[in-house]
């Protein structure tokens, strides 16, 4: 779980509870890699568990004042599965072959999961007022409102979910692909793409490429698509891109390892308030 570690922090260092960063999963599959600051994040299946509990904890306040408040679900899967999960660009050839640049799927239907979310969530005047605790509502709401109330519930705190680790793990990201290693497999794999006949400076160019932004990935696409993966792996991009940020996160880490422990604890408490949200279904 990616929080594993958040349970044992008191008394380690960073370079620690970092220390689970590895490609040994699948060393072939980029989407199995574990950067260091994962250790402070929620996985994809936390996250659902937590907005799931703090939608049923503002349904329940809801109900208090009497208005019939459907829980939202979670929105629609779309795009990378974990967070390494296409953070170096592509890396699954069929995936490629079919789709390009492009995330696995149906664009349509996802769009249209997303508008139905959208609508199921809207509020009325009145009960946008309960759930905020704003703009005249009944005197006897809690402060902020039922969302305020939810929040409280699983996070045992008004203060805002701390965003450090994410902050941190996109400031590595960012300075990794400024790095000599970094840079130098960048000018491999331009040159190699510029000898199949592609002009690019870096592997996050291509799906950039506005020639590719017809909804469904065309025959150019996916050629061009094809050639990157074949450079990528000629010259490890991911691999040395990852290595790269994952030293830069254990730095990252170790200069913020008390506010990292924080946070952790923070999300440790509402993680098990949630489930006990679900588990007693109130």
């Amino acid at each position: 779980m990616a929080l594993l570690l958040l349970t044992a922090c008191g008394g380690q260092s960073a370079k620690d509870e970092a220390a689970g960063s590895d490609r040994s999963a699948d060393p072939g599959d980029p989407a199995t890699w574990v950067l260091p600051l994962q250790a402070y994040l929620p996985d994809p299946e936390q996250e659902d568990l937590l907005f799931q509990s703090l939608e049923d904890a503002k349904a329940a306040c809801m109900a208090r004042f009497g208005f019939d408040y459907r829980p939202a679900k979670p929105l629609p899967d779309f795009g990378p599965d974990t967070l390494t999960d296409l953070r170096y660009g592509i890396h699954d050839r069929q995936v490629a072959e079919t789709y390009g640049y492009k995330p696995a799927g149906d664009m349509d239907a996802y769009q249209e999961e997303m508008r139905q979310a959208m609508e199921a969530n809207t509020l009325t005047a009145a009960e946008e007022a309960a759930m905020t605790g704003e703009g005249g509502g009944k005197a006897e709401l809690p402060e902020g409102g039922c969302a305020g109330e939810a929040h409280r519930r699983i996070y045992g705190t008004d203060d805002q979910v701390s965003t450090l680790a994410m902050d941190l793990s996109n400031q590595a990201y960012t300075k990794a692909k400024k790095t000599e290693p970094v840079q130098k497999v960048f000018r491999s794999w331009s040159q190699c793409m510029a000898k199949r006949g592609y002009s690019y400076d870096e592997p996050l160019d291509a799906p950039s490429d506005p020639a590719f932004a017809a909804p469904k990935a065309e025959p150019a696409e996916i050629a061009t698509a094809l050639a990157d993966l074949e450079c990528r792996d000629e010259y490890r991009v991911a691999e040395v891109w990852f290595d790269t940020e994952t030293r830069l996160q254990r730095e990252l880490a170790e200069q913020h390892i008390q506010e990292l422990q924080e946070a952790g604890q923070v999300l440790e408490t509402a993680l098990k308030a949630a489930a006990r949200t679900k588990a007693t279904g109130s």
